[in-house]
């Protein structure tokens, strides 16, 4: 039997695409909490 595993085309160009975003939206979620967090604390007002 075959298995549905398709190593080439354009399935690794998508999967890298799209584990970059993930990195970048973790970052910026990341980011944005700390902001929070800082604005939080360090409040001037």
């Amino acid at each position: 039997m075959r298995t549905a595993q398709r190593c080439g085309g354009k399935i690794i160009p998508v999967v890298l695409f799209f584990e970059i975003l993930l990195g970048a939206a973790s970052v910026l979620i990341l980011w944005f909490a700390i902001y929070t967090l800082y604005r939080l604390v360090n409040d001037e007002s």
